[in-house]
């Protein structure tokens, strides 16, 4: 059932059932496109390359994330897209809380572990970076370009992936440093035209 927050925005239920059935049956997606040809198509995509984490009742938990971005600057709100087989998606549906910290360019390590590279633990994986808190209690990469500290406000389960809507709470940012960003299967960083 949906509430109000204090300023009065509308906060729509944790968790949601999908309105209609997600579109893929089987292997054969409905549009007739495979999810190879998908999957290459989107590796021509540059996308900005993050860590999402989230503490709380559920415990500790995070991982890499490409798929981030703004829905509203009033109310400031983002969302991000994590695979359903993922643990941290579940601890994030528990903990109703989540950061997303922004990497450097320096910081391929920390994503290839967030992502799973070398079967790290959890807290394998937080011990190869320095983190903060700053209002929801979630983990902030204090070396990150920016992180933004957020409260979940919705959750779409679609397809293989929910999708997390948080609103932004917090945030710190820093002055220097390029973004570690990921095209065609590899990481990159960016530079002025």
């Amino acid at each position: 059932m949906a509430g109000l927050d204090r300023s009065g925005m509308r906060l729509m239920s944790h968790v949601s059932e999908p309105a209609h059935p997600s579109p893929m049956v089987g292997n054969a997606p409905s549009s007739g496109v495979s999810t190879a040809e998908f999957r290459g198509a989107f590796a021509n995509f540059t996308t900005t390359v993050s860590i999402i984490a989230t503490d709380g009742p559920a415990g500790m938990a995070g991982l890499t994330c490409s798929a981030v971005c703004a829905v509203s600057d009033d109310p400031p709100l983002l969302l991000a897209c994590v695979h359903g087989k993922n643990a941290a998606n579940a601890a994030m549906k528990t903990n109703k809380v989540m950061s997303v910290s922004c990497l450097r360019a320096d910081q391929s390590e920390l994503s290839q572990a967030f992502a799973g590279v070398g079967r790290l633990t959890v807290e394998e994986r937080f011990a190869l970076g320095e983190w903060h808190q700053l209002t929801t209690g979630a983990p902030c990469s204090t070396s990150a370009l920016a992180t933004l500290d957020c409260e979940i406000v919705d959750i779409r389960d679609v397809g293989t992936h929910s999708i997390f809507v948080g609103k932004v709470v917090a945030t710190s940012a820093r002055e220097a440093g390029e973004p570690l960003v990921y095209q065609r299967r590899a990481y990159a960083t960016t530079r002025n035209l």
